[in-house]
């Protein structure tokens, strides 16, 4: 005998394969698929720029957008003595810069949003106004070139960004908002993951490189950053969400909060069962 579930009269009659039988109002059925739908921001306003969220036990991506603006970075000196870390000597670069779209990863556990190291940024040289083609590579230093299997990554190095377990979600998309863009870009990406961005964009403006060109380009059009042909990345910004999803269920196939990858979905009586017997047991 499989799982049954009979709804008449506003409740729900629940017999489980072992016979046992569980009546709740129906209004359980819509809490369950709530907590399915909804991430657990517990009624929290979504911070002001972010455009897009994607819900997947235990998993939130959210995409954050910037307008684009001209903002001045701690950019790496072509004559530091050392390319990352101690003794890194930086310029200040005042650069045009396109609409900047960051991935932002957590990981729910308890009731706590947790953010992960898989965050990601891209540019677009228009708005999101909808889950459309567009997002390129965000030509910066510290935004990793990283080949997958599946495809190419623009991987935010977050090494030395410090978080609050205190800190809300919202809290800790600012910090990593802080540290990708005030934290100075230096050649970390080029020594421990092989290219940045910005290495890996030579080429698609001959106003992009050197550095100073990309200033003196800035200094002459704040929108300068709005013509410049992005390596374009082969995915919607929703697909993108969605392939990181899968992939935090793939590198946390031990966790017992993740589904492993491959694994079918239960059905909607199953995954019911298992939620009305947590109510009935609380």
């Amino acid at each position: 005998m499989s799982d049954k579930l009979t709804i008449e009269n506003g409740k729900l009659l629940l017999t489980t394969d072992e016979g046992r039988q569980i009546e709740l109002p129906e209004e359980q059925l819509v809490e369950m698929l709530r907590h399915e739908i909804e991430p657990p921001i517990n009624g929290a306003a979504l911070p002001d720029g972010v455009k897009f969220h994607r819900w997947k036990a235990p998993f939130l991506v959210v995409a954050h957008q910037f307008p684009a603006h001209v903002r001045q970075l701690r950019w790496i000196a072509d004559d530091s003595p050392a390319p990352y870390g101690p003794g890194t000597v930086f310029h200040t670069r005042r650069l045009s810069l396109p609409y900047s779209i960051a991935l932002a990863v957590y990981c729910q556990h308890g009731g706590h949003l947790t953010q992960m190291g898989y965050n990601e940024l891209y540019f677009r040289n228009e708005p999101l106004r909808r889950d459309a083609r567009g997002p390129g590579f965000a030509a910066l230093l510290n935004v990793s070139k990283i080949e997958t299997p599946r495809r190419t990554r623009a991987w935010i190095c977050t090494q030395h960004l410090a978080l609050d377990r205190k800190m809300t979600w919202a809290d800790q998309l600012g910090a990593l908002l802080d540290h990708t863009w005030n934290g100075g870009f230096n050649r970390s990406s080029e020594h421990h993951e092989g290219a940045s961005w910005y290495g890996a964009s030579q080429g698609v403006h001959p106003d992009l490189h050197p550095v100073e060109s990309w200033e003196a380009a800035s200094r002459g059009n704040d929108a300068f950053a709005l013509g410049v042909p992005w390596l374009p990345a082969p995915h919607k910004v929703g697909e993108l969400m969605e392939a990181m999803l899968e992939e935090c269920q793939q590198n946390f196939r031990g966790n017992a909060l993740a589904r492993p990858a491959g694994q079918k979905r239960h059905g909607l009586v199953t995954r019911f069962v298992n939620f009305a017997q947590k109510v009935v047991a609380k």
